[in-house]
């Protein structure tokens, strides 16, 4: 996946986010007033929240190699129960449609993990009749259980991962990752040539 870094553009979208959260902070909370991230790669972005009463933590994100992790306020990313983070993917050759993603999403997750299951979920409907694709994996990095929805964009597909203890914990989450997916905004993001990449 390639990051590209663009601090003009970045600092706008960051002001425009920081609009955003201060109008919100107005306003009587409500779901949606999570903290919000944006997420960026060449060819697109898209700004999403984290659920309310969570953080964003972009110090162990960018650790990990993506923009930030969300966990509920108490917690670490090492201890939480539940943890969600956003990513985004540059389509590509052998990804250039949502098909080919998750067929070698799917190839990847077997070959690190070769017992674990997986099932496709519903649909979750996102704004301007648009949809996400959902998929399950259990058994998964060290026994976890996950939830990945898949938003497909012209030249990028974002990515919202939540990663539960336990299959019970990933259930119990789905209505934060439902809340999540209703703050989603895609970003038609310019890169310049020659902007040098983040990895």
């Amino acid at each position: 996946m390639k990051r590209t870094v663009l601090v003009l553009i970045a600092s706008a979208a960051f002001a425009l986010l920081a609009t955003a959260q201060q109008n919100s902070e107005k306003q009587p909370k409500q779901s949606g007033d999570g903290p919000g991230v944006i997420v960026y790669s060449e060819g697109g972005a898209f700004m999403i929240q984290g659920p309310s009463g969570w953080i964003a933590d972009s110090e162990t994100g960018q650790r990990l190699g993506i923009c930030c992790v969300f966990y509920p306020k108490g917690s670490t990313w090492d201890n939480a129960v539940t943890v969600i983070y956003p990513n985004i993917a540059t389509k590509g050759e052998g990804q250039n449609t949502m098909k080919e993603f998750m067929e070698n999403d799917l190839s990847e997750f077997r070959q690190n993990n070769p017992s674990m299951k997986y099932e496709d979920g519903s649909d979750i409907a996102l704004k301007n009749n648009r949809v996400t694709k959902v998929r399950f994996f259990y058994g998964v990095n060290k026994g976890s259980s996950e939830v990945i929805a898949y938003i497909d964009e012209e030249k990028v597909i974002a990515l919202v991962v939540v990663s539960s203890r336990t299959q019970t914990a990933l259930n119990g989450a789905m209505p934060l990752l439902r809340e999540m997916l209703q703050t989603y905004s895609h970003m038609d993001v310019r890169f310049a040539s020659g902007a040098k990449s983040a990895n």
